[in-house]
């Protein structure tokens, strides 16, 4: 019988010129004792922006679910207080492990990882907590089947790297997971899952209101187009004249309505700013915990395999078609993640500056 073949990983790759390389002192696990902080949950000025600007989506997911709460009370008798305040405290399964694990493996697509992976992750995940100084225990390491080098901060202990990521070097691989580490420590991965599981149920209200509209109009359109076919195309044209005409009419009453409302209740722009508030506390945040797994050591390292990042993505933007490289500004400022030239001058930044 033949032996199961081990994967292989490189152990050198050549660093670019232009990038700094860490010295053998820097990049070698620390010996000696280590200290561990006790376990808290913590959140910088990015995870308290997120539950802030949240705020009006969970107000109107408790109008949702109190909204279900009295067909339920209809149907069952329950109390409707008790259909809010259940939803409410169901949020404090995102801090249960059992659930957790539950997310990764079946929610996420994650996978525990073998033998080998274990042990290709192992020493930089000790050298990563160890500079961290919390306990590399309290957090479970996750496999995510994929081509592309990446990693993710899920939920409130979850750390999952791709299985390309594996092959990077130890020190590199160490700095993608510190980024992820810092993430956790600075409470942007709780916070995350903590505001999408208070605006589901919005959100699917709003899914929902959307798909019922789409429904209406395709089915609005086909009689439309019907009966354009059996009266003649002279018909069809002003039917899509009067359609063109009702459809002006109706943008132009619309602006005059937000006009309205926003005059008698300026504070309303304020909820229309939110999707782009939020998008930029998401990208701050991304610059954090590259800054959070730079004070620890891992700068040079981080800003290799950020130039990777670019190298792959524009080699993917040249085999694309031309059309697909055009600049959206819209997208970009709605986009949760910086550009990558920008994470990447950014944290050279930081490791140029003087330190006290």
């Amino acid at each position: 019988m033949s032996q199961p073949h081990e994967p292989e990983y490189p152990e050198h790759i050549e660093t670019p010129e232009h990038i700094v390389t860490p010295s053998p002192a820097d990049t070698a696990p620390r010996p000696g004792r280590v200290h561990i902080a006790a376990p808290r949950r913590s959140a910088d000025a990015m995870a308290i922006s997120s539950l802030a600007l949240h705020l009006p989506h969970t107000i109107a997911s408790l109008a949702a679910v109190t909204c279900l709460g009295y067909l339920v009370e209809s149907w069952t008798g329950l109390p409707v207080w008790a259909t809010a305040v259940g939803w409410l405290l169901s949020g404090g399964l995102v801090f249960h492990h059992p659930t957790e694990a539950f997310l990764a493996r079946h929610v996420l697509g994650y996978r525990p990882p073998s033998l080998t992976e274990q042990d290709r992750l192992a020493p930089p995940w000790h050298d990563v907590t160890a500079r961290f100084g919390v306990d590399s225990t309290a957090y479970q390491l996750w496999i995510h089947e994929s081509g592309n080098l990446n990693a993710e901060a899920a939920a409130g202990r979850i750390v999952a790297v791709t299985s390309a990521a594996l092959r990077l070097p130890p020190d590199r691989l160490a700095a993608v997971l510190a980024h992820e580490l810092g993430h956790h420590v600075s409470g942007h991965s709780w916070t995350a899952l903590l505001t999408f599981w208070y605006a589901l149920p919005a959100r699917l209200v709003w899914q929902g209101a959307r798909a019922l509209h789409r429904l209406t109009t395709s089915s609005r359109t086909g009689r439309t187009r019907r009966a354009g076919r059996r009266a003649g195309r002279l018909r069809q044209a002003r039917e899509a004249r009067e359609s063109r005409e009702s459809r002006n009419e109706l943008l132009l009453l619309t602006i005059l309505l937000a006009l309205v409302v926003l005059y008698l209740f300026p504070w309303l722009i304020l909820l229309a700013s939110v999707p782009w508030l939020l998008a930029a506390v998401k990208r701050r945040a991304e610059l954090r915990a590259d800054r959070c797994a730079a004070a620890r050591g891992f700068g040079p390292q981080l800003a290799y395999v950020l130039e990777q990042f670019i190298n792959d993505e524009e080699a993917a933007k040249s085999s694309a078609a031309d059309g697909a490289d055009r600049f959206r500004p819209v997208a970009s400022l709605l986009s949760p993640h910086p550009d990558l030239h920008t994470r990447l001058q950014s944290l050279q930044r930081y490791l140029e500056a003087p330190r006290p």
